[in-house]
């Protein structure tokens, strides 16, 4: 955990979220590692009228295993995948070099009632990660 804060949503975070002004989100970066290796920057918004969160649950938790145990039942997401270069702050928390490739993801997921729950931009290691999809005729 980078950082962790419960406070009044941003007007991109309330239009992805569909929130009313004023709402209050959880806000909060995490980097991922696997096998002691950086992977991952992922910062997150999580509306605050499901469950609570705090810092030590996220800790010990996974983000959609807390959601679900707050009884979100995850219907979709919406996910835009695309490449970015590193800055000098990502390069150094997930060990390369600035101007290394990074793989991005934006996505919002949305539950069975149409709730827009969480919404998240995260920077993945291009050396380390790839996307695997079945695509389905409707």
């Amino acid at each position: 955990m980078l950082s962790f804060s419960h406070d009044e949503a941003d007007a991109a975070t309330r239009a992805a979220l569909q929130l009313p002004a004023g709402a209050k989100v959880y806000h909060f970066t995490r980097l991922r590692k696997v096998g002691g290796k950086p992977l991952a920057l992922m910062e997150n918004w999580v509306r605050d009228d499901i469950t609570s969160i705090d810092e030590a649950l996220l800790g010990a938790q996974g983000l959609y295993g807390i959601l679900r145990n707050g009884g979100v039942n995850f219907r979709l997401a919406s996910q835009r995948i695309g490449a970015m270069i590193a800055n000098d702050y990502q390069a150094s928390l997930l060990d390369t070099t600035p101007g290394s490739a990074l793989v991005t993801m934006e996505r919002t997921a949305v539950d069975d009632t149409g709730r827009q729950v969480e919404t998240g931009h995260h920077v993945y290691r291009a050396d380390s990660y790839s996307f695997e999809m079945t695509l389905v005729q409707r």
